[in-house]
């Protein structure tokens, strides 16, 4: 009976309609709030800001297919039971979509000026990073516990170290990200301050001695 219904038949029912609603309206408000916020960076533009949110969330869609055809993969081959050759095939589709949709929308926002791509780049950032943060530290968690209680059955180590280290990865890679631009900010930063402090040494000096030159003629 439920291979015959339609697949749309979810949106006709409660639960179906309460997403169908609620999910555009979500999106909607957090796009207005990435807005207003980013009015605040001079040369920022409503349209670009807009255009840069939507690569940024989906970005983050290609990550989220690519952690769902990668990790039972993963998983699969290190604990076990292994998957039929046709369910490999179709976690390694998502995988490939998943890495074709990054890639594609990262190079979009990386062509959208800096100003407008601050606030969006920020956000999606900080997102990934508490993500892959709240992963790893669970997932260590549930390491010292299961040492702690005893409970370590075959492979028990598996997917918690596979878990940290994917959360780890990820803010690892996020913090990359951010790294060069700091440096960057505080090499400018640095030299634009250390610039002034040299000119009205060399100034002062340069004008007392023409003082004291002409005082003794």
């Amino acid at each position: 009976m439920m291979l015959t219904r339609s697949p749309l038949s979810f949106f006709s029912g409660p639960t179906g309609l309460f997403y169908s609603v609620t999910l555009p309206l979500l999106l909607a408000l957090a796009f207005a709030l990435v807005i207003i916020a980013s009015s605040s960076v001079s040369g920022a533009k409503a349209s670009k800001v807009g255009e840069a949110s939507f690569h940024y969330l989906m970005q983050g869609l290609g990550i989220l297919l690519m952690t769902i055809g990668a990790m039972p993969t993963l998983l699969s081959v290190l604990m076990g039971p292994a998957y039929p050759g046709r369910v490999y095939m179709s976690l390694l589709w998502v995988f490939l979509v998943g890495g074709s949709l990054f890639l594609w929308h990262e190079q979009a926002a990386e062509r959208i000026e800096r100003a407008s791509t601050q606030i969006p780049q920020a956000i999606f950032l900080t997102v990934v990073r508490t993500i892959g943060y709240l992963i790893a530290l669970f997932s260590g968690l549930s390491l010292l516990l299961s040492v702690a209680l005893g409970k370590m059955p075959t492979s028990w180590w598996v997917a918690p170290v596979v878990m940290l280290l994917y959360g780890a990865l990820l803010c690892w890679s996020t913090g990359a990200g951010e790294a060069g631009a700091s440096s960057f900010q505080s090499i400018s930063l640095h030299s634009v301050v250390k610039h002034p402090a040299k000119k009205p040494a060399k100034k002062h000096g340069f004008n007392f001695f023409r003082f004291f030159t002409r005082k003794r003629a």
